[in-house]
C-alpha cells in the first residue's frame, strides 16, 4: 500500500482519479459483505412479493407487481388492458463486468378478448392488440436506454482500467476489481389501461450509480399520464406543500434524515440547492393506492446517503 501510494503521489493524474482509486480499495474490502447483503435482500424481496401477489389476487384480483404481471401472462385477464413481460433476461460476466439484465416489454390486451376464453390460442395465451405506434415507441425507447447503458458501463470500466494502471496499479491488484451491472424494473401500478412502470439501471463498483426511468401510461388513450391529470390544475402547489411538510416531519422524527437547506446546520450553499418546487418534468410513479409518488434522484435534494428521495402525494377527493 505504501509503495503504491508513493508511486501514485509522483505521477501527474487527472483530479478525479485519486478519489476513484481510494474508493476502489474500500470497495474491494466491502465487496463480500455487500454481496451477502444483496443476496439476503433479494430473497426477502422475492418472498415479500410472492406473498403480496397471493393476497391481492384473493381479495381484488388486481396486481401491480412485476412477478404477477409475468406470472399471469398466459392466463385470462379480466378487465385488464395492459400487461408487462420480461422480453430480455440474461446474466453474463466478461472483462471484470458482471451484468444481470431484465428488460420489460409492454403489451396491450383487448378488453373484449381478455374476457372471452375463446380469445386464447392453443397455448392458452390471451389475445393482444396489434402494437400501436405509442406502445412501439415506448418499447423501443426502453431497449435503447438499456443498450446505451450497457455500452456505457463497458466504456467506464475500460477508462477506469487505463487510469488504474497509469497510477501504479498492478495486474494482481486489478484481479480484485470488478463492476456489477443491474438492469431491472418494477410495475408500480396496473389497473385497466393504466400502467406505471419504473426502469432501473445501476452500475456498482468504485461508487454506486443508478438511473431510474419513469413511465406512467394510459394505453387506451395512447398518452402519458401527468401529475395534473392526477392532482388537478393546482398540482404544483399541492406537491410543494406536501413535500416540504414531509421533509420537516422526517427530519424531526429521525436525526439521520437530512435535506439540503433544512435544519439548523444548513448553510448558504444548502439553501441554494434546497428543494423549492417541482416542475412538469419532475419524475413520479403511481403507487398501489393510485397516488403519485414524487421521486428525486440521489444528490438532487439531499446528501447521497439518502438515496432516491420519494414523497407520496395524497389525492384529496
Amino acid at each position: 500500500m505504501n509503495y503504491g501510494k508513493e508511486v501514485y503521489d509522483n505521477i501527474e493524474i487527472p483530479e478525479e482519479l485519486p478519489e476513484r482509486i481510494e474508493a476502489a480499495i474500500e470497495w474491494s474490502k466491502k465487496k463480500k459483505a455487500r454481496e451477502r447483503s444483496r443476496r439476503i435482500s433479494r430473497i426477502i424481496r422475492t418472498i415479500g412479493t410472492m406473498a403480496a401477489c397471493f393476497l391481492i389476487c384473493i381479495t381484488i384480483g388486481v396486481n401491480s407487481s412485476q412477478v404477477f404481471a409475468q406470472g399471469v401472462g398466459n392466463l385470462p385477464v379480466i378487465g385488464a388492458l395492459a400487461r408487462v413481460l420480461t422480453v430480455r433476461d440474461f446474466e453474463t460476466s466478461e472483462n471484470s463486468v458482471t451484468m444481470t439484465v431484465k428488460v420489460p416489454g409492454i403489451e396491450a390486451v383487448t378488453e373484449e378478448d381478455a374476457q372471452t376464453t375463446g380469445a386464447q390460442d392453443g397455448a392458452g395465451n390471451v389475445a393482444v392488440k396489434e402494437e400501436s405506434a405509442f406502445v412501439a415507441d415506448i418499447n423501443a425507447e426502453i431497449n435503447r436506454i438499456v443498450d446505451e447503458f450497457l455500452e456505457k458501463t463497458k466504456t467506464d470500466m475500460e477508462e477506469y482500467k487505463e487510469a488504474f494502471f497509469a497510477t501504479g496499479g498492478t495486474e494482481e491488484e486489478w484481479a480484485d476489481r470488478d463492476m456489477d451491472v443491474h438492469v431491472t424494473y418494477d410495475v408500480k401500478y396496473q389497473e385497466g389501461s393504466i400502467l406505471s412502470l419504473v426502469l432501473h439501471a445501476e452500475e456498482a463498483w468504485v461508487a454506486a450509480y443508478q438511473e431510474n426511468y419513469y413511465y406512467n401510461l394510459d394505453l387506451e388513450k395512447q398518452r402519458d399520464i401527468t401529475l395534473e391529470d392526477l392532482l388537478g390544475p393546482d398540482y404544483i402547489a399541492i406537491c410543494n406543500e406536501s413535500i416540504v411538510r414531509q421533509i420537516e416531519e422526517q427530519m424531526q422524527a429521525d436525526e439521520d434524515k437530512m435535506y439540503f437547506g433544512y435544519g439548523p446546520e444548513a448553510d448558504e450553499l444548502d439553501e441554494e440547492i434546497m428543494f423549492k418546487t417541482i416542475t412538469p418534468e419532475t419524475n413520479f410513479y403511481i403507487n398501489e393506492k393510485g397516488n403519485p409518488v414524487i421521486c428525486f434522484a440521489k444528490y438532487e435534494i439531499a446528501p447521497g446517503y439518502m438515496g432516491v428521495c420519494e414523497f407520496e402525494i395524497l389525492q384529496n377527493y
